[in-house]
């Protein structure tokens, strides 16, 4: 079932979906979450559940339908998947050129399943399955902060590392099969300089290297993050926040299908936090719904999580 799930996955996306995306996703971060602690320790465990029934085109019309051989075949689409992403924030207290210095950590398990209906010339096939397995994991050695009173600053570098499995003959990769490099700025502004009210941006530059067993590298993706919180209590935080990202190069490669065709996406969402120990340990809530997606799916996400910081 899961091959017959892969292949037919496989044979959509080529005939819907021209493109390459990357690994950086928009939304990934809460607003002030771009800035590490001066000092200290933060473990933290996150689930998060992502859904989709629409996939758009390069014009971001919801595709329904394609042709093979000129034959037209209805489609009918939906893909689930569920991530356990456990994360490591390190701060040991030193400084480089003035700024506090971290790193980040972030392995990922999780599942995706999709479900497909076909039909054509009054003939229908139904065909679903799923895949559990280690997908690909984030690191981020180089993570600067530079603090003053009312405003605070940051750039990074991380690098997505293909540790999912990934084979272009095979048909249950969990990864992508390529290495990304991340390159970050962010900035913030506390109303006041009091850390109660906080608006901040920040603007990543993703660059993909070749694919696995093919010649193709995924074009490069620009993604920009905005949003603003407000801490209610010692115990209470909640934010909304918005992001846009957009391929900014073409695929490349022999094996590239339709490489000009570049893919974007929206997003905004919002979450809430609860200190049941104050600035000490919390849970988490946050939900993202994804708008004018073009070339690539467009669905909902819905994330729990805990933090501890030591």
């Amino acid at each position: 079932m899961k091959k017959t799930l892969l292949a037919a996955s496989l044979g959509l996306l080529a005939a819907a979906h021209g493109g390459e995306i990357g690994h950086q996703g928009g939304g990934a971060f809460n607003p002030g979450d771009f800035f590490a602690p001066p000092e200290g320790l933060v473990l933290a465990l996150y689930s998060n559940y992502y859904e989709t029934t629409a996939l758009r085109d390069s014009s971001g019309n919801r595709l329904t339908s394609f042709d093979i051989f000129g034959v037209g075949v209805n489609l009918d689409i939906e893909v689930e998947s569920f991530q356990v992403i456990p994360m490591i924030i390190w701060s040991p207290g030193l400084k480089l050129l003035g700024a506090d210095v971290s790193t980040l950590i972030m392995p990922i398990y999780g599942q995706t399943s999709i479900a497909a209906d076909l039909s054509s010339l009054g003939n229908g096939i139904r065909i679903e399955g799923n895949a559990w397995g280690i997908q690909d994991s984030y690191v981020q050695p180089l993570w600067l902060t530079w603090r003053t009173p009312e405003w605070d600053f940051s750039t990074s570098y991380g690098a997505w590392i293909p540790t999912g499995s990934y084979d272009p003959t095979a048909l249950d990769n969990t990864g992508a099969g390529f290495w990304s490099h991340v390159f970050r700025a962010s900035t913030a502004w506390s109303v006041g300089g009091k850390r109660q009210t906080l608006f901040n941006a920040s603007l990543a530059y993703e660059t993909n290297g070749g694919k696995n067993g093919l010649d193709l590298t995924p074009g490069d993706h620009l993604t920009l993050d905005v949003g603003m919180k407000h801490v209610f209590s010692p115990s209470f935080e909640a934010g909304i926040f918005g992001y846009g990202q957009w391929q900014t190069s073409d695929d490349t490669g022999r094996d590239a299908v339709a490489p000009d065709t570049h893919d974007r996406l929206f997003g905004a969402g919002v979450y809430a936090s609860w200190w049941f120990v104050p600035q000490k340990s919390s849970l988490l809530i946050r939900h993202v719904v994804e708008f004018g997606a073009r070339d690539r799916f467009e669905g909902r996400s819905t994330a729990l999580g805990v933090n501890f910081v030591f």
